[in-house]
């Protein structure tokens, strides 16, 4: 595909499209149902969403309809506080060989924040999180398979997401397109236990126990309402997929996949690609992942994610040829953590990670205020309407052309 340029979102353009009525009611019943749940990892309204969202497929008329659990823990945390407890004790240590082991823990933990290892996960005590997921059977002969993602659980609240802890990375990332990892000050951490001055390793201690402080404080917080992150994304897809079954893709199957887990560092996406992996071609396959797609800004689709995730060129340069197609604004952004985009892409399958941002920043990100009367409708749409063009455009480009040229109306 022929790279574009970055669209500028400065002239406010996402405020031009009207939401048809008849879409605006469905995207908003399925957010309002899903925010009516506690939807934290492992709880009973993941559970409880998991079988709406099956309900909501049946009813659309998707086949092979699977609610699946998964081992998982409730929050992101568990696995973090692992790695600062043994880059602690590392750092109290004046062995040489303890230097070269904080430095592979603190490699390790990148490895494992950045969905490349998923060593400590396993290790640690854990319950059942939930997905679930369906097929769209392709018009004609299945020759490629669509992936169309978006989780479903809500993400644990706490002080580390507070807009003042938050402020300096929203700054940067305004500014600059370029958002420090969430995970930097801890990673920062446990490389300078591995230093063999005394004095930094000192140092280190403090910021670990601080990160550790924050990190236990937002395990035990509330769940976030989740209405943009990430019902959002779930209505989104809903919506999609209600146009292409009733007008099915040339030789594409398309699957759903709403995955629990995705604030408990991906663990359903995780069990999804465990179970279905073997059966995609990269060459044959492409996902869309639709995470936070209702902020009071433009779309955005992810270059990076986290510290050292880089999205597929042609996944990106994709989505933003669409969204020139469809006049839609959108820019190249940079995220401060791993979606469950980018877990796929670590697996090899080209994927489009879609967001959605707001002077930088996803809005509402795991706050109180994260409702639905705070969701913009027209960036949901929107959302739904370049996922839907990228999938028309992408499955008839290498296959049969449709008579007419039809594409997915009604998104």
């Amino acid at each position: 595909m022929t790279p574009t340029t970055r669209t500028p979102s400065a002239s406010n353009d996402f405020t031009d499209h009207e939401v048809p009525a008849e879409a605006a009611v469905r995207l908003r019943r399925d957010v309002e149902q899903l925010v009516g749940l506690d939807r934290r990892t492992i709880g009973r309204g993941e559970r409880e969403s998991a079988h709406y969202l099956a309900d909501r497929l049946a009813e659309i008329g998707a086949k092979d309809i699977t609610t699946t659990t998964f081992r998982t823990q409730s929050s992101w945390a568990p696995a973090h506080l692992a790695y600062l407890a043994v880059g602690a004790e590392l750092a109290l240590l004046s062995h040489p060989a303890a230097r070269v082991a904080g430095a592979a823990v603190a490699a390790a933990y990148e490895l494992e924040v950045s969905g490349r290892l998923n060593v400590v996960k396993r290790l640690l005590p854990a319950r059942r999180g939930t997905s679930v997921w369906a097929r769209i059977p392709a018009e004609g002969t299945p020759r490629r398979t669509l992936v169309l993602a978006a989780h479903h659980d809500a993400a644990h609240m706490g002080m580390v997401w507070h807009p003042h802890a938050v402020a300096g990375s929203r700054l940067l990332a305004k500014s600059t397109g370029r958002a420090l990892p969430s995970h930097a000050m801890p990673l920062a951490a446990l490389a300078a236990a591995a230093m063999p001055s005394r004095k930094v390793r000192a140092a280190a201690g403090v910021i670990m126990a601080t990160s550790a402080a924050l990190m236990i404080q937002s395990m035990r917080s509330p769940t976030a309402p989740g209405a943009n992150d990430n019902a959002s994304g779930v209505a989104a897809v809903l919506e999609v997929a209600r146009r292409l079954v009733l007008d099915p893709l040339p030789d594409t199957t398309v699957v759903i996949v709403f995955p629990g887990g995705e604030e408990a560092a991906n663990g359903g996406i995780r069990d999804w690609l465990h179970k279905t992996r073997r059966h995609l071609d990269p060459a044959n396959t492409l996902v869309v992942n639709l995470d936070a797609v209702g902020s009071h800004g433009p779309l955005g689709v992810a270059r990076r994610e986290g510290l050292t995730n880089r999205s597929h060129a042609g996944a990106v340069d994709r989505a933003m040829q669409a969204a020139a197609e469809l006049n839609i604004p959108i820019d190249e952004i940079a995220i401060p953590n791993a979606t469950d985009a980018a877990v796929m892409t670590v697996a090899g399958l080209p994927t489009v990670s879609l967001l959605s941002v707001e002077n930088g920043w996803i809005s509402n990100l795991h706050q109180p205020s994260d409702t639905v009367d705070n969701v913009d409708w027209t960036t949901v749409h929107n959302a739904a309407r370049l996922t839907g063009h990228i999938a028309q455009t992408w499955a008839t480009e290498h296959g049969r052309t449709r008579i007419g040229g039809r594409p997915v109306h009604g998104v």
